[in-house]
């Protein structure tokens, strides 16, 4: 019989039971075909197992990365391009219009803020503030959106500047009235003398002119007031520290008249120049000397003197009366900290506070043998 015949004739059962005799290894070291089929299905059911877990990788990051989105407390678009491929809860809240696939728009009615990446969302009293960050991937086509509400944060920012703003306004107000008082009081010292019929040998024209100067003081305090109320801060001017001081002497030198006060003067910076805001200057010399105007006794001497020492000058007020205290040392210069009935613990408060406005400072000594000393400290501008 023909051998192929045969072969054909042999049945299937019989084929394969002989197929792994006819694949063993020959004599001459030929190597198994069922050898080389069983490498590729163990190496095909390894690549499949990696698949798989490389899918089950790629599913955990994508749902983690979804989970991730949603948690967080702004908006996140994802984009290829322009086109809209993910988003979360936050943004779709924020643009309800938002779909997957679609070119990604802001809202026709967000009204940008200038050039600042802020957006008001509507027109009504209920708008909001949205803040719009474009985040791009570098070498990729992948871009995100990030969309946050702050309209709670800009209410909450308004809030503290409209609270600063009126703490400002306080502080002002605080120091107009307390200025206000010396000039008022000089004023009306002033115009009592060219009311009194009987006073005789006074120099009524003069009376009247400073009669005029301490209302035109007062009258540059509230100028002064308006100016902040505007937001216009007064630009500072260079002038010399000896007419400064002498200006606000001169207010002041009725009412140690009246107290029987002695003023003793000495300035040795006659050609010292400073930069200064002159009515705020002006307020804070006035309240130092004030201050020891009202802890003077009678028959005691007011001491005033300045002195230029290479860059800065050096304003000295010291008075003979008791001192400060060890009690009040520590809040000296705090805003109505102050051990008298009538006082109002504000003038060394807006006096320091003027000086550090300046780049300077206001200390305390201990007046020797007693009283108490200010010393307020200027930069000085170099001598032209």
């Amino acid at each position: 019989m023909n051998p192929t015949a045969l072969q054909l004739a042999t049945p299937p059962s019989d084929v394969e039971h002989a197929w792994p005799t006819a694949c063993e290894p020959t004599p001459d070291g030929d190597v198994s075909l069922r050898h080389v089929v069983d490498k590729l299905r163990r190496d095909l059911a390894h690549t499949k197992a990696c698949h798989a877990d490389e899918q089950q990788r790629r599913l955990r990051s994508e749902q983690g990365a979804e989970a991730l989105m949603a948690q967080v407390p702004f908006g996140l678009v994802t984009l290829s391009r322009t086109r809209v491929i993910g988003f979360n809860t936050a943004a779709a809240a924020l643009l309800p219009h938002l779909r997957q696939a679609q070119t990604f728009s802001l809202p026709a009615d967000w009204q940008r803020q200038g050039n600042s990446d802020r957006y008001t969302a509507g027109r009504s009293a209920e708008a909001r503030v949205i803040q719009v960050d474009w985040l791009h991937a570098p070498n990729l086509d992948t871009q995100w959106v990030r969309l946050e509400d702050i309209t709670a944060a800009c209410s909450e920012r308004d809030t503290l500047e409209r609270q600063a703003r009126l703490a400002s306004m306080g502080r002002l107000t605080a120091e107009l009235a307390h200025q206000l008082r010396t000039p008022l009081c000089t004023a009306t010292l002033y115009a009592s003398m060219l009311a009194d019929e009987v006073e005789d040998g006074i120099d009524r024209p003069l009376i009247t002119r400073r009669l005029v100067h301490q209302l035109g003081q007062l009258d540059a305090l509230i100028v002064r007031m308006l100016a902040f109320v505007k937001s216009r801060p007064r630009p500072h001017e260079v002038c010399a520290i000896e007419p400064l001081l002498q200006a606000q002497l001169d207010i002041i030198a009725p009412l140690l008249g009246l107290r029987g006060v002695q003023l003793a003067l000495r300035c040795d910076a006659a050609n010292c120049l400073v930069a200064v805001d002159q009515l705020q200057m002006g307020s804070a010399l006035m309240a130092l000397l004030e201050n020891a105007l009202q802890h003077a006794p009678a028959g005691s001497t007011l001491s005033v003197s300045c002195q230029a020492l290479g860059h800065r000058v050096d304003i000295v007020v010291a008075d003979q009366g008791p001192g400060v205290s060890a009690a009040m040392l520590p809040r000296l210069f705090e805003p109505f900290a102050t051990e008298r009935p009538s006082g109002t613990g504000l003038g060394l408060a807006l006096a320091r506070a003027a000086a550090e406005a300046h780049g300077g400072r206001l200390a305390y000594h201990h007046a020797v043998p007693q009283g108490a000393a200010f010393v307020l400290t200027l930069p000085a501008l170099p001598q032209v």
